[in-house]
């Protein structure tokens, strides 16, 4: 194997290593994210809505909201692996469910690979002018946006997208509206020659 291969291999089996005492409730997370069942694209999206519902009733300011989140991340991850062996019995866990954690843990490894890249690419590589330009305009046009358009809804409609995505690239939804697009884009220039002749 190459060096790289095995890199890769000691971080996945890291990652499953450090992600054990979650593993229940990420294999459940990845089935309902990629919607396993029909109705889990409507029980992503309600849960997402009520979450930024309830943030938008409650009107917290930044510093709140941040404190919070981080109190519920810390109690969470000290309770849920105690919960966690008294809930889910080990004896339910078979080789499928293990699959599945794998191939989870396999994509966030690509995930923090990628990441990592990217990383290395915008901060660490010498840029030339017109890549600084571009991503100039383009953050000009972000602030822009930001500044015109309420932020809490700018964040629900990326929270929505990103809990949606692998569910849409998991049923082939963009595959199947690019061959209907497609589908009808010859249907009409085979009518539109038919009218020319």
């Amino acid at each position: 194997m190459k060096n790289s291969q095995v890199d890769q291999k000691r971080a996945l089996n890291k990652l499953k290593h450090d992600l054990e005492p979650f593993r229940t409730a990420i294999v459940g997370a990845y089935g309902v994210l990629t919607w396993e069942k029909q109705y889990y694209a409507g029980v992503v999206f309600c849960s997402v809505s009520f979450m930024y519902l309830l943030l938008w009733y409650m009107d917290l300011s930044l510093i709140t909201l941040l404190s919070l989140l981080a109190l519920m991340t810390i109690v969470l991850d000290f309770i849920f692996p105690t919960l966690s062996r008294i809930v889910f019995r080990n004896d339910h866990w078979d080789g499928e469910l293990e699959a599945k954690f794998e191939e989870v843990c396999g994509q966030v490894c690509n995930i923090k690979e990628n990441l990592g890249m990217w990383y290395y690419y915008f901060f660490k590589e010498r840029k030339s002018t017109v890549f600084v330009i571009i991503i100039s305009l383009g953050l000009l046009l972000l602030a822009w946006i930001g500044a015109i358009i309420n932020n809490l809804l700018l964040m629900y409609l990326a929270t929505v997208m990103v809990a949606m995505w692998p569910g849409l690239q998991d049923k082939d939804v963009f595959k199947s509206i690019t061959e209907k697009a497609s589908k009808i884009i010859v249907e009409k220039i085979q009518c539109g020659k038919k009218k020319l002749q």
